[in-house]
């Protein structure tokens, strides 16, 4: 049995590919399942018909006053609790206190910035409100 000849450039080559594609296949899959996570946290949508006042729905707090409807993000803006009180017509972070009128505007703190508001659409086949970046 003859052994296997193989000059230097053909071996460069297919050294590189050994040592570059595991590292192009783990790259794939880390770009593949952020994309996949972004875009399923990026997109919530709930019915056109919610009850007036305000609702906690996942990590938004909306506010239907008659036709108006105003969505905030629900994570607090000194450290990223999850708001889930409402009180007095203010939002309350359960972690540090910090109180928020139903615009989303800081009335105490420690919080310093207001919370964020959302964009929203409705869906017209579905009637269903769609929000992006929650």
């Amino acid at each position: 049995m003859k052994p296997l000849k193989i000059n230097r450039k053909k071996f460069l080559k297919l050294s590189a590919a050994a040592i570059v594609l595991p590292f192009l296949i783990i790259w794939d899959n880390f770009v593949e399942r952020t994309v996949k996570q972004h875009s399923s946290k990026s997109k919530i949508s709930f019915p056109a018909d919610i009850s007036q006042g305000v609702t906690f729905f996942k990590s938004v707090i909306i506010n239907k006053n008659g036709k108006k409807l105003k969505i905030l993000s629900s994570k607090c803006t000194h450290l990223g609790c999850k708001i889930n009180k409402l009180e007095d017509d203010k939002l309350i972070c359960p972690c540090h206190g910090s109180q928020f009128n139903l615009d989303g505007n800081v009335i105490k703190g420690p919080a310093t910035a207001s919370l964020k508001i959302l964009s929203y659409k409705t869906d017209p086949k579905t009637k269903e409100i769609i929000i992006f970046d929650a």
